[in-house]
């Protein structure tokens, strides 16, 4: 056979891009989870360091070297499929570290979207039967949970990438029908939605950039991105705690436009979406307040912080590159306060569905 040039070879195997990408998030999954590691305050010999501290923090070494060993030999999504779980259990117990050295009760711990791991951890127990099967209760993320609730039809898991030869046929999963891709917008609106359309913000000129997401009334919001690339998850659950809901989120690496989708819990609600110029992120040195998802510009100095949250679920603090794309996960926890070390200067992002602050120790 003769051998062609990088365009024949993608002309007889479209998988192979659409795998490349998927390879390329999953390893910087896998680094930005060594990053955390390095990052984390926690060391062995510190005084009043324990047993149990020490043997979390085993865990999560111990999950990051087999994250590692799943991906390494990898030339397809499908066959790195165990790296998700792997960094999950190492997350888990990065979480355990720091509800052990501050003194406040272990995380509950969900599984991985029963849907597909890439989805994240579930956050709620669903019924749910396969085509022609029995009715079980399944873990699900919060998307595929109102995918659920409003489709009458039984939804099959979402298949595994995998690399297929020449005119084989793929498998096909059976979903609800959406509505076509509208056009991209500099500014896109609508009232309520259950995710049956995929709208598109347009990029303004300047970037780095956000997105200010806004209803008119309280409510709650999940918000789902099309493309992952620069963050640290597609699902972002926004809420007002009470009040209007005005989220920022950070808008990474896109061309023209980011594609996304509106799960409203109920109602009728107006919401906005428009990108917003970096002067728009909140500064602070001390100390910050806020309620629910937003980025934050910290211009003080490395060293301790301190993060207390009311809410329901967890809180996470995520540090941003220039570009506003996820770099390291700094802090996450449920309700309470924890102590952390402040990487430095630079953006940060709040994932949170109540109040909190943020602040110098």
């Amino acid at each position: 056979m003769r051998r062609g040039g990088g365009g024949g070879l993608r002309r007889l195997w479209p998988w192979r891009a659409r795998d490349e990408s998927a390879l390329a998030e999953t390893e910087a999954e896998i680094t930005a989870f060594g990053e955390a590691l390095n990052a984390h305050s926690f060391s062995p010999g510190q005084p009043g360091a324990t047993d149990a501290m020490r043997a979390e923090l085993a865990r999560a070494l111990d999950a990051y070297e087999q994250a590692k060993r799943y991906f390494v030999g990898g030339r397809t999504w499908a066959d790195t499929r165990d790296v998700p779980r792997a960094l999950d259990e190492g997350r888990h117990a990065l979480a355990c570290l720091d509800a052990l050295l501050t003194d406040e009760p272990l995380p509950e711990r969900m599984p991985l979207c029963f849907f597909d791991a890439r989805h994240g951890r579930a956050v709620r127990q669903a019924s749910w039967a396969p085509p022609g099967g029995i009715a079980r209760d399944i873990a699900v993320c919060a998307a595929d949970a109102v995918r659920l609730a409003e489709s009458p039809a039984p939804i099959a898991p979402r298949p595994e990438p995998t690399s297929k030869l020449p005119g084989a046929q793929p498998r096909t999963a059976k979903y609800p029908t959406t509505t076509p891709v509208s056009a991209p917008q500099l500014q896109v609106s609508g009232k309520g939605s259950s995710g049956e359309q995929t709208h598109q913000l347009a990029m303004p000129s300047y970037r780095p950039a956000l997105m200010v997401f806004s209803t008119n009334a309280p409510g709650r919001v999940d918000l789902r991105f099309e493309g992952r690339k620069g963050r640290s998850s597609r699902l972002y659950r926004l809420t007002g705690d009470g009040a209007a809901l005005i989220a920022r989120i950070p808008l990474p690496e896109a061309k023209k436009a980011v594609a996304f989708r509106v799960f409203a819990a109920g109602g009728r609600e107006a919401w906005t979406a428009t990108p917003a110029p970096l002067r728009e992120v909140p500064r602070f040195h001390d100390e910050i307040n806020g309620t629910g998802s937003d980025v934050v510009h910290y211009r003080g100095e490395p060293g301790p912080g301190v993060l207390r949250y009311e809410g329901p679920s967890v809180i996470e603090l995520e540090a941003l590159d220039g570009r506003l794309a996820y770099r390291v996960m700094v802090v996450a926890g449920s309700s309470g306060e924890r102590t952390f070390q402040w990487p430095g200067r630079g953006y940060y992002q709040v994932r949170s569905a109540g109040a909190w602050s943020l602040s110098a120790a």
